[in-house]
């Protein structure tokens, strides 16, 4: 009753297992049904012995056989007699997976700008130019940090990252960004989601009030909403945030004042003082997310709001992923002192670390100053990227698209004439082959805009023309 296949990609001692196993259960074998020695099955299947040996023991440590004195080994007799009995008689139940929790349902909801496995493609938005990531000296970075693990870390290490990374980071802030950061402030995660999720958990509770941007980033809602936080939409104006479109009181403000996500606008020093003051007014702290700030077109980028914050009550959050390739898998969070060392703890219990070789390695990019020479060729290549699809669209569609133009970034809000329905547009895009994020999606509120969040950094001037082109002849220019 064995047929073992060989050209299957199951291994024979798998087959063998599993026909046996089967074979028990469905009553052929019944309990105390002698098994023939493993030498003589192995000579009537073909198969060496020890590929029978295995088997057996397995089953045996299952329970399904036994060794039995002077008598070989047998179908166990203390098998419960209504497991056999039901798989003989009793047709297979499909298990009924559960509903999702409230908060799982709104986390399972959003839409983010890019699904699981999709491949970048114009105008896909957040998406740096993967060619143009130095693969050569990442390798051997990589290879150097491998080589020089010492026990602690190739075990599980400092949790909250590893020591060299936090100091070059901590230094790179200060002068790239104008972050007050020392080392033992810095908590590395594996995404800047990951850190907006820590951050949601461990400082809101259900029902807490979150101001949050409207329109604004969905994986900040995302992680609010899975921490069972209620959400206050706040209107953005041409200078961000407006911190006086509510009189609720939040136990925590999210912004992203240096790129607004996602229309691009820049926070000014004025509103920057306006949120501080606001949020000391409320006894509430402040969510920095500066996830692509360092890519400015025209001068130097405008220091980080955490720079100013002289309460301590601004937790800043980064990301390598736009930087330099998502791939990569490292965020992370700039904490007041007071809450560094709790948050630290929240996520060793997470699980949601960074491969001490990454970090190593990462540290070592930083300090070698390949970091900052890879910022400066981007900010180059992308401002050309950027007046590449701004001129397209001009030319196939003229005055019927109106862009806000950023002074950097990786991406802009294409809006079209009246009577524009950008969810459905999108979706004749997307039968076409190009990706366009509907701006509407990015709204809590009722005044929904309608237009496309444009990604243009992670594509070649050739893509973005002939994306335009299809666009056009989808649209009608």
């Amino acid at each position: 009753m064995i047929d073992l296949d060989r050209s299957a990609s199951n291994s024979l001692y798998r087959q063998l297992y599993e026909q046996l196993r089967s074979a028990i259960l469905n009553g052929q074998l019944s309990a105390g049904t002698h098994i023939p020695a493993t030498r003589a099955m192995a000579g009537q299947l073909g198969v060496a012995r020890n590929t029978v040996l295995a088997a057996v023991e397995q089953l045996a440590a299952e329970g399904f056989l036994e060794a039995k004195q002077g008598s070989g080994t047998v179908v166990s007799a203390r098998l419960a007699p209504e497991l056999t009995r039901a798989a003989r008689t009793s047709p297979v139940r499909k298990w009924q997976a559960p509903a999702l929790s409230r908060a799982g349902e709104a986390l399972a909801s959003i839409r983010r700008d890019s699904e699981p496995g999709e491949a970048p493609r114009p105008f896909m938005p957040g998406i740096p130019d993967l060619d143009a990531f130095p693969r050569d000296i990442w390798a051997r970075l990589l290879r150097r940090a491998s080589q020089r693990l010492d026990a602690a870390s190739a075990a599980y290490g400092e949790m909250a990252g590893v020591e060299s990374l936090r100091r070059n980071l901590s230094e790179h802030l200060r002068e790239a960004r104008g972050v007050n950061a020392e080392p033992e402030q810095i908590i590395v995660t594996s995404s800047a989601q990951a850190a907006l999720d820590l951050l949601a958990r461990g400082l809101t509770n259900a029902g807490d009030r979150v101001w949050i941007e409207d329109p604004g980033y969905l994986g900040a809602r995302a992680a609010f909403l899975g921490a069972g936080a209620s959400l206050v939409p706040m209107a953005v104006d041409e200078h961000g945030l407006d911190p006086g479109a509510s009189r609720t009181p939040p136990r925590l403000i999210y912004v992203t004042p240096s790129h607004q996500y996602p229309t691009g606008r820049l926070m000014p020093l004025a509103r920057r003082l306006e949120v501080l003051e606001c949020a000391e007014r409320h006894d509430a702290c402040i969510i920095e997310d500066d996830y692509d700030s360092e890519f400015q077109f025209q001068g130097r980028p405008v220091a980080a709001l955490q720079g100013l914050d002289r309460g301590g009550r601004v937790i800043y959050v980064g990301t390598f992923s736009k930087i330099l390739q998502p791939g990569i898998r490292v965020g992370y969070i700039v904490a007041p002192p007071g809450l560094a060392e709790p948050l630290a703890r929240m996520q060793r219990n997470t699980g949601q670390v960074v491969s001490a070789s990454v970090q190593f390695a990462l540290a070592d990019f930083i300090a070698d100053g390949h970091l900052r020479a890879h910022v400066r060729r981007m900010c180059a290549l992308y401002q050309e990227r950027q007046r590449v699809l701004l001129h397209a669209l001009g030319s196939h569609f003229g005055d019927r698209v109106c862009v806000e133009v950023p002074a950097g970034g990786m991406q802009f809000i294409t809006s079209f004439d009246k009577g524009f329905d950008d969810v459905e547009a999108a979706r004749k895009l997307g039968a076409a082959g190009i990706v366009a994020r509907p701006v509407s999606q990015y709204y809590l509120g009722a005044d929904k805009k309608q237009g496309f969040l444009t990604g243009f950094a992670g594509y070649p001037e050739s893509a973005i023309n002939r994306a335009v082109e299809r666009m056009a002849k989808v649209l009608g220019s």
